[in-house]
């Protein structure tokens, strides 16, 4: 594994009580940096902190992202210690339905949390981003690159991310401010497990996205999460407005 030290970063995570955003809030604790944990309750940021280790370099960050108002409160204890080098907008909803079962209010959650709270997290940290120059990293998905039956509503809102990320960093080049997307395949998270006990038929529905991808497998949140550090570090540098595909080849083709 490559080693990298962020000890003298400091990030905020959002989405960070279980998943993908758990394994990017560990990754980087464990190489270093300060860490603002975020997740809907403070029992939620609690529980998240205390599977992390605990200590000085984490710090609560409770927040609902479902509103504007929450966005901004999920950057506030950033703004109370005066620093912010990296943000990751992690936090994200996914309910699986067909266009007829799509609601008014599922249509709202979805553009709520996958979209406006990426929005409103950057503009509500942008002045902390522009003083260390940092970076943003997005969590869209492959859903956010191509397309599934029976999931609209997030994949409008994922392509929406991806797109948005591209605008944000035309925009934010010039303060040296550096936005990037990652485009996940499937991974072995809890959102996955809801989504499958949704289905109606757990196994079938791992059987099926494990053959989805042309690897053969689901992702680990930790080998996301390794990528979420090589994508922050020095070495990509050069990288703002990428859309990067993490999904085993899924949205290259099929076998």
């Amino acid at each position: 594994m490559i080693s990298f030290d962020y000890s003298d970063k400091a990030v905020l995570v959002t989405g960070a009580g279980r998943g993908l955003g758990l394994a990017i809030a560990r990754a980087f604790h464990e190489a270093g940096a300060i860490v603002f944990v975020n997740d809907r309750t403070a029992e939620m940021v609690a529980s998240a902190m205390a599977k992390l280790g605990g200590g000085d370099r984490l710090i609560a960050a409770p927040a609902d992202l479902a509103t504007a108002a929450g966005a901004r409160k999920a950057v506030a204890p950033a703004l109370a210690q005066g620093a912010l080098d990296i943000l990751v907008n992690n936090a994200a909803v996914n309910i699986e339905r067909g266009i007829e079962e799509t609601s008014d209010d599922l249509w709202a959650i979805h553009l709520a949390v996958n979209l406006k709270a990426p929005f409103f997290t950057v503009q509500a940290a942008l002045p902390l981003l522009a003083k260390s120059q940092g970076l943003v990293i997005n969590v869209a998905s492959e859903l956010g690159l191509h397309a599934i039956p029976n999931n609209v509503a997030y994949v409008a809102a994922k392509h929406g991310l991806v797109t948005m990320s591209k605008a944000m960093a035309i925009e934010l080049a010039p303060q040296g401010v550096r936005v990037n997307a990652i485009c996940p395949g499937t991974m072995d998270t809890e959102l996955m497990a809801d989504c499958a006990r949704d289905s109606g038929d757990p196994e079938n529905y791992y059987r099926s996205f494990r053959a989805y991808h042309p690897l053969g497998r689901i992702a680990s949140p930790d080998e996301i999460a390794q990528f979420v550090l090589c994508l922050a570090s020095p070495a990509a540098a050069f990288m703002t407005g990428s859309a990067v595909a993490i999904d085993g080849g899924s949205t290259a083709g099929r076998v």
